[in-house]
């Protein structure tokens, strides 16, 4: 029963508590059941979401194509995912309409065999069936009114019917839709079921249907004529509660599961007599609800609760039909809910720990004997798991350590400093939680209904499971952190206050001074509550690579890593029928990326105050507002950007003439239109035909939304693409839409992406077509020498040289010219370095790659805006001699073909000078901007956030130009291919400069979406 009590507020709740958890489970169904038929309204305000790129909740359902192209997941996290099964890329995200609490939380989902539309469903106030068209994303139809949750749906492989199953005594609705279901129908009903139906399966000829229920009953049909016809009934007597079902691909037997037990039948599909039982020894705890065969039959497949111990949910493989032996293979940290059989011999599974992924078959006949590698894709997300001793907290709560729990199951321990925006080294002078205190006493918290402080019980809610606690330093208060709440008490055991939490908490601990309630969530957030009133006042989201890091306060002001202002962002609805809108937080970046109010926030717990510095002061990379309004519901609508929709071609689509017709639809908030679109082929920009003519074709959609259309005949090159379109308005740019086209004419030669154009396709010369390598234009600037003699460097200009001299070797290599200008001190002045960006972008063709580096110092002014100093900068008049970001940003964003940008500037001293306002060296927002999807410029960055970049005689060089000379000198080349990439490059540099200096300088480096791996050298 572990995936029904999935359904109650508390997502992840068996991944701590183990078999006891299992236990507690059962005691949702009823808090379920009376709650599932409440209409919940869904509201307009904007919601705060987590995005890591994948599922941030428990996965409870997993379908895929008859084809094997695409896998969807559906989860807690009320979005469904459509991933691309070549590779396990996300080619979609879907969104429902989505309101507070459990309204939107998606448990079941379905894909048409031919792989063109998907079905999702599960808890929503009108208990509604979306569906969506799976190449666009768009939402096309609704099933509405339907009694109860969702818990199942299921495609017959003809694509003509969608099966519907239910929560509580309501059965199962057939429905039959027309090709494209873009009209549907009820076919037919059965609601004779006495109990939940969780398994449904469609014969392969679609003719017959079985399903399983919670009443004990196994269910067989006739199908064929659109209508349910009950051909057989059985209720098996190993166990009462049937499960996963599945046909075998021959339709000659039925595979079932139970979920109160572990017992396996295989029963004839004909007479639902079982046939045989397949060996489940040594399965005795937890059972096998998920159920599958190999797509030749050969295999039986099951997983579900059971695991095999050390955390550890295991799939078991039977051979000969299910028969003969077993093998078993652990796959997931957490019960698993999906799995599926894939031609090439593939085993695709989900579980509830958010995973998915796939395990090698044999080797398929026609494949040369290769297979496709164990592949496994993770939330992202920190799992904060951790000891209980490693949650430990600074006086202030301005810093915190952490236990963590890699997915390979070992716990280690990290430690963050929120007001310097940086990860740190835990420190022994921060305290863990503590239990007790004096004359308090807490007894019975971990994992237990019935909490006791002093002895005497602290009453809970239904069904709530206490999971962490902590005393306050001075044993004034204890905070309790539950399944469903974060509590805070009285010394006397009086609660002061109480407040929903995002998901199951795993830590909790009170800051010594008395002001913070800190708690870390199975999300992966950790949260600051006033002590005081329980406000939510900060969270963060701390990613698992141990890199990226988002920070946010409710009003939307926000902190970030680099490349870790897209971990969060706000879902906006737009009505019951229609998808919803996601938003990343760098689509506001200029009005929210507030780092001094994050500081603020955590200094003085103080909205009111932060929000005025906020509009007293805005900051931002771009041309700031005068004022930075509260991110509200009243607000926002009118803050978004565009969004963007590709009509045709379809993602995935196949083409064999270069000349196609491109159809796009933008909407944007009314007064807000889209005033020209942009887009990028693999990476390089590429020009749009009267892209710019957006404004005169735009007309009112739906209440507040302005729509347009653009249809225009374009030149791709004959071989894949990948085209990325970016609408812009007053209020920035959209993310991005996305169209992969498949090249499908192998008689004719393909054309380098990078020559293909608008109709017109650019001229080249006799030697540049004969010469098809690219040409390389380098502008390397470095200062060491400042007319200010109290802001000298010693490597600067060096670094910059030996940079340039490092590219010029690869002449008549990788490229077949190499063209440098070199800017250093005397010659690095303001009017020289906008000179020399001019230059690279006059001198650049689609076809060629620029590379700017800059070396010496850098700043961010009180407004937070970053300026490179050049050598005859005047600190007193920076505006006017500091050469601004958006001249840098302009050039780079603009050039035609690849770009690369090296930035060495947060060097150590206080450029400014004491007493000068300054939010310091923090390049983060330089790098978030330039390395966005619409700029595509890579980024390597010398050290991250406020860190201070090194430079050594016994380098010779700044560590960061040292680890890039080395690097492409064909020390990067680590598996010796002859070639160096941008992604070997970073991470030779990554690795590099913190050897050098010893773990204090951590470079960084951020790819823009749809930018593909490319050599930059030559290896010597």
């Amino acid at each position: 029963m572990h995936w029904i009590g999935a359904l109650s507020s508390n997502p992840g709740l068996a991944r701590a508590t183990g078999m006891r958890a299992r236990c507690l489970l059962l005691g949702l169904l009823t808090w379920v059941c009376c709650s599932a038929t409440l209409a919940v309204e869904t509201p307009t305000a904007p919601l705060l979401r987590i995005d890591s790129g994948a599922h941030s909740a428990p996965i409870r359902a997993l379908a895929v194509d008859g084809a094997g192209h695409y896998a969807v997941t559906a989860a807690e996290d009320k979005t469904a995912r459509i991933w691309d099964l070549s590779d396990g890329r996300l080619r979609q995200t879907l969104r429902p309409p989505a309101g507070a609490g459990n309204n939107g939380k998606l448990f079941a989902a379905a894909i048409t065999g031919n792989g063109a539309y998907v079905a999702v469903g599960g808890w929503s106030a009108e208990n509604d069936v979306y569906l969506f068209e799976r190449a666009t994303g768009h939402l096309l139809q609704r099933i509405t009114g339907l009694p109860n949750i969702i818990t199942r749906l299921s495609f017959s492989p003809d694509g003509q019917m969608l099966l519907v199953s239910l929560w509580g005594n309501h059965g199962v609705r057939l429905f039959a839709g027309s090709t494209d279901w873009q009209k549907l129908r009820e076919a037919d009903s059965d609601s004779s079921y006495q109990g939940e139906s969780y398994g449904a399966s469609f014969s392969g000829d679609s003719s017959r249907l079985v399903t399983s229920s919670q009443d004990g009953l196994v269910r067989l049909y006739d199908v064929g004529q659109q209508r349910l016809k009950l051909l057989q009934s059985t209720r098996p007597t190993v166990g009462s509660a049937p499960f996963g079902i599945a046909f075998s691909p021959d339709a000659k037997h039925i595979a079932l599961s139970h979920s109160d037990r572990p017992a396996l039948l295989v029963l004839d599909a004909s007479t639902l007599q079982t046939a045989y039982r397949p060996d489940v020894k040594d399965i005795d705890n937890g059972s096998l609800t998920a159920v599958a065969w190999s797509a030749d039959g050969r295999e039986l497949l099951a997983a579900g609760t059971w695991s095999r111990g050390s955390g550890h949910y295991a799939l078991r493989r039977w051979s000969d039909a299910g028969r003969g032996g077993f093998s078993d293979v652990n796959l997931a940290s957490n019960s698993v809910v999906g799995l599926h059989g894939l031609a090439d011999g593939r085993v695709l599974f989900a579980a509830t720990d958010a995973t998915w992924g796939w395990l090698a078959g044999p080797a398929v006949t026609g494949t040369g004997g290769n297979t496709a590698p164990a592949r496994i894709f993770a939330s992202g997300l920190t799992d904060l798991r951790g000891k209980r001793g490693d949650f430990r907290v600074a006086k202030d709560g301005s810093a915190f350590s952490f236990g963590f729990r890699r997915q390979t199951g070992t716990l280690e321990t990290a430690a963050f400093d929120v007001a310097n925006a940086q990860w740190t080294s835990p420190q022994a002078a921060w305290t863990a939680a503590r239990d007790g205190g004096r004359e308090l006493l807490l007894e019975d918290w971990f994992e237990s209904r019935q909490p006791k402080l002093n002895r005497r019980l602290l009453a809970l809610t239904d069904n709530e499971v206490s999971m962490t606690a902590a005393v306050a330093a001075d044993s004034s208060g204890f905070a309790l952190g539950t399944s469903a709440y974060l509590r805070y008490y009285q010394r006397t055991g009086t609660e002061q206050w109480r407040v929903a939490v995002p998901a199951t908490t795993w830590q909790v601990n009170v800051s010594a001074d008395g002001r913070w309630v800190m708690a870390a969530f199975a999300d992966g957030t950790v949260r600051w509550y006033r002590s005081r009133d329980g406000l939510e006042m900060l969270a963060l989201l701390l990613h698992a690579d141990g890199k990226r890091w988002v920070a946010w306060t409710a009003p939307g002001y926000y902190s970030a890593s680099p490349g870790g202002e897209d971990l969060f962002g706000w879902q906006l609805d737009r009505g019951p029928a229609r998808a919803a809108d996601f938003f990343p937080g760098s689509r506001f970046r200029a009005r929210y990326f507030r780092p001094e109010v994050i500081a603020q926030v955590l200094a003085n717990a103080d909205f009111d105050l932060a929000q005025r510095l906020a509009t007293a002061s805005p900051v931002g990379t771009l041309a700031a507002p005068e004022t930075a309004p509260v991110l509200a519901s009243t607000a926002i609508e009118q803050q978004t950007p565009p969004v963007v929709s590709v009509l045709s071609p379809k993602d995935g689509d196949s083409f064999s003439d270069t000349e196609i017709t491109l159809r796009v639809s933008i909407n944007s908030p009314a007064g807000a239109p889209a005033l020209r679109l942009r887009a990028r082929l693999n990476g390089s920009l590429f020009d749009l035909p009267a892209a710019s003519l957006l404004a005169s074709n735009t007309r009112n959609s739906a209440a507040g939304v302005q729509e347009l259309h653009y249809q225009q005949r374009i030149r791709l090159p004959g071989a894949d693409a990948e085209l990325m379109l970016f609408a812009e308005s007053r209020n920035g740019y959209s993310t991005p839409a996305v169209l992969r086209l498949r090249w499908a004419d192998p008689s004719r030669s393909p054309t380098p992406a990078s020559q293909s154009t608008a109709l017109k396709p650019a001229p080249s010369s006799p030697a540049a077509a004969a010469d098809l390598r690219p040409a390389l234009y380098v502008l390397a600037i470095g200062v060491s020498k400042y007319l200010n003699k109290q802001i000298q460097l010693d490597f600067a200009a060096k670094d910059a040289g030996d940079f340039a001299s490092v590219f010029k070797r690869q002449e008549n290599q990788l490229y077949r010219k190499v063209e440098v200008k070199l800017l250093t001190d005397a010659t690095a002045r303001r009017d020289d370095i906008l000179d020399g960006l001019e230059w690279i972008r006059r001198e650049m063709t689609a076809r060629d790659v620029g590379v700017v580096f800059m070396a010496g110092h850098g700043v961010n002014d009180s407004d937070g805006v970053y300026y490179y100093l050049p050598q005859d900068t005047d600190i007193d008049k920076l505006k006017r001699t500091g050469v601004i970001f958006t001249e840098i940003r302009n050039t780079l964003s603009s050039l035609p073909g690849k770009a690369l940008f090296f930035i060495d500037t947060c060097h150590s001293g206080n450029v400014l000078g004491t007493g000068r306002r300054s939010i310091g060296k923090d390049l983060t927002a330089v790098v978030n901007e330039l390395a966005s999807a619409e700029n595509g410029v890579i980024v390597f960055a010398a050290s991250t956030g406020r860190q201070s970049a090194q430079e050594s005689t016994e380098w010779g060089n700044g560590a960061f130009t040292r680890a890039v000379i080395e690097g492409m000198s064909g020390k990067a080349d680590l598996a010796q291919t002859g070639r160096v990439t941008h992604k070997m490059l970073d991470l030779y540099v990554s690795e590099r400069v913190k050897a050098l200096t010893r773990g204090t300088q951590s470079p960084v480096t951020i790819v823009p979406q749809g930018i593909p791996d490319f050599p930059v050298a030559v290896s010597h």
